[in-house]
């Protein structure tokens, strides 16, 4: 019993998200352990990165859309066709996308997720989503240290731009 906390302390102490639930002050101590167990044993850990990358991918993909997609009307509203070498390569765009974000998901998270909920979570925008609410919706502390972690990364996340901003319009002027 003695050897298992210690393996699982040292799990946790090499888990990112496990180190930032035992240094955080906004849960206790049996919350804290029930956390550091539920991460290390469980792979929370696997599916809170897997549905981080597919937040970044959809920004990403996103972009390429909103400049592949725009670009079909407006070559059709200056040819007055749309043809096959238009569209090839939104289509091709979207079958890769989506080919290789259900590989991604089905390498990263395999034996983790079933077949179908790997289907769902590749869907465009909405997979992160739909990830951290099936793993997260049952378990209320559990949903609250997701929570607070991500608002962290997003809140450094925004000051790392703000820097970067700040930065550039100083290299600028």
């Amino acid at each position: 019993m003695d050897q298992n906390h210690h393996q699982e302390k040292c799990l946790c102490a090499r888990n990112k998200f496990c180190n930032y639930v035992q240094k955080s002050d906004q849960f206790s101590d049996e919350e804290k352990k029930y956390l550091a167990s539920v991460i290390v044993n469980d792979g929370i850990s696997e599916i809170l990165y897997v549905s981080t990358v597919l937040v970044g991918w959809a920004l990403i993909a996103g972009i390429i859309e909103s400049i592949l997609f725009p670009g079909i009307i407006v070559y059709a509203i200056f040819h007055g066709v749309v043809d096959y070498k238009v569209i090839t390569p939104p289509v091709i765009f979207l079958v890769g996308n989506l080919l290789l974000k259900l590989s991604y998901i089905a390498y990263n998270l395999r034996g983790k997720i079933s077949t179908l909920d790997i289907f769902i979570t590749a869907l465009p925008y909405a997979g992160s989503a739909y990830l951290l609410k099936k793993f997260l919706i049952n378990d209320k502390i559990m949903y609250r240290a997701v929570g607070i972690y991500l608002k962290d990364k997003k809140n450094q996340l925004k000051q790392k731009l703000l820097t970067f901003i700040h930065l550039s319009n100083k290299s600028i002027l």
